[in-house]
């Protein structure tokens, strides 16, 4: 009897496990959700930045050549915007021109090439109407030949040499017409204007002969862009009001990009100096927007700056580590509502480069490895579902999804989840 009541008990017990079990198991869980939406993302870093006096700024050529025209003096006074070296670009405004012109060769290429191929589309459309109406009358005779045969007017022979006509030149109008098809292809069938007869030119299409001239036209626009880039920086203006001081520039002096020109000295106004590392300072240039914090007890401080100027070359500095690194001074120009700052004063440099905008982008946190790849677990009609994604630029904190996500998405900020598996109810 004992033996009955427990085993009774044993079975009344599993069976609630099991209920309670299979009731959690439909229970939804709950999680804290993203919705995915487009935005601007931004790679941000940040380094220290050491208050300095603005005491002098050098000078460097930035490309090569002769100085044929030293506008100023040792100990004379410029404004900023003040044009201090100007270096010969005879040589690059000749390439200039032989390139410009290069592209416009092209240009008239490409057209002459789309203009031959139309003209050959033409005259293949002429010979296939012609075709065509050679098929038409061989037909005839081979229909009169037959009732002759019929008739016993004519031998056999001359039945299949009748045929035999008919069947060359249809054999003959498809050649011609698959050589019409390989034309069209080449022009770009699905962009083209050709009329019926041909006796349009085609408009340029997405073709390899479209490809071809626009990959080298884009080369030359490549080249044009850096010349001019090029006769733009050989004109040295002032970067700040000051006093020109060491002056190594002479008239007819042969100079090289990175060689010290001179220098400006300046009476009053505080810099920020930040040494960054190699791999970050490739992505910073002058006139660049900054942002300064300086962290003080009641608050932190956050105001703005300009990027005035990029050391030429790296140093080797110290981390707080003790390891040998190399790095590139950056010097910013604090603006705008500044607040008391003395020589010295250490502030935080944030720096926002790489900006990609209408990307999708979930925290860092969200993924997870999945099948030689990542994933993100997506809540769709209410259940958790693994979603494969593609990534794309990574911050500190947030990672574009360049695969895998739609906007409007809502992914489980948690993938560790306590309970989360695959097809489980979400409730938000």
């Amino acid at each position: 009897m004992k033996r009955t009541v427990k085993l009774v008990l044993t079975i009344i017990i599993i069976a609630v496990v099991a209920a309670y079990a299979a009731f959690n198991a439909q229970k939804p869980l709950k999680a804290e959700l993203i919705e995915v939406k487009p935005q601007t993302v931004s790679l941000v870093f940040k380094e220290e930045g050491i208050v300095e006096t603005a005491l002098d700024r050098p000078v460097y050529a930035t490309v090569s050549g002769e100085i044929v025209n030293l506008a100023v003096k040792e100990g004379q006074r410029v404004s900023r915007g003040d044009l201090l070296v100007q270096i010969d670009t005879k040589d690059m405004e000749y390439q200039l021109a032989q390139l410009k012109a290069q592209r416009k060769s092209l240009e008239g290429q490409e057209k002459k090439s789309f203009q031959e191929i139309g003209q050959q589309i033409k005259q293949q459309q002429l010979a296939i109407e012609e075709i065509k109406r050679q098929l038409e009358k061989s037909r005839e005779d081979y229909a009169k030949a037959k009732l002759l045969y019929e008739a016993g007017a004519i031998s056999k022979t001359e039945l299949d040499d009748a045929e035999s006509a008919v069947k060359q030149l249809e054999n003959e109008l498809s050649q011609q017409q698959t050589r019409l098809e390989l034309l069209m292809e080449q022009a770009g069938s699905a962009g083209t204007g050709i009329s019926g007869n041909g006796s349009e030119d085609p408009v340029k299409a997405n073709t390899a002969t479209q490809q071809y001239y626009q990959g080298m036209i884009e080369a030359v626009d490549a080249q044009i862009k850096q010349l001019e880039y090029r006769i733009e920086n050989s004109r040295i203006t002032a970067p700040i009001d000051g006093v020109v001081e060491e002056l190594n520039a002479k008239a007819g002096m042969m100079v090289s990009p990175q060689a010290p020109l001179m220098k400006i000295t300046v009476t009053g106004g505080l810099d920020v100096n930040a040494y960054l590392l190699t791999e970050d300072v490739i992505y910073i240039n002058e006139g660049m927007k900054v942002a300064l914090i300086q962290k003080r007890k009641d608050r932190d401080y956050k105001f703005y700056g300009t990027v005035t100027s990029v050391a030429p070359s790296a140093v080797e500095k110290v981390s707080a580590l003790g390891m040998i690194e190399r790095r590139v001074k950056v010097t910013i120009q604090p603006e705008g509502n500044i607040p008391e700052l003395r020589p010295g004063y250490a502030l935080d440099v944030e720096f926002s480069v790489l900006s990609q905008e209408n990307k999708l982008a979930v925290p860092k946190t969200c993924l997870f490895p999945y099948e030689d790849g990542d994933a993100l677990w997506v809540v769709k009609n209410g259940r958790a579902q693994i979603q494969k994604v593609k990534k794309g630029m990574e911050t500190d904190e947030a990672v574009v999804i360049e695969r895998g996500l739609a906007p409007g998405d809502r992914v489980i900020k948690n993938p560790q989840l306590e309970g989360l598996e695959q097809g489980k109810k979400i409730t938000a």
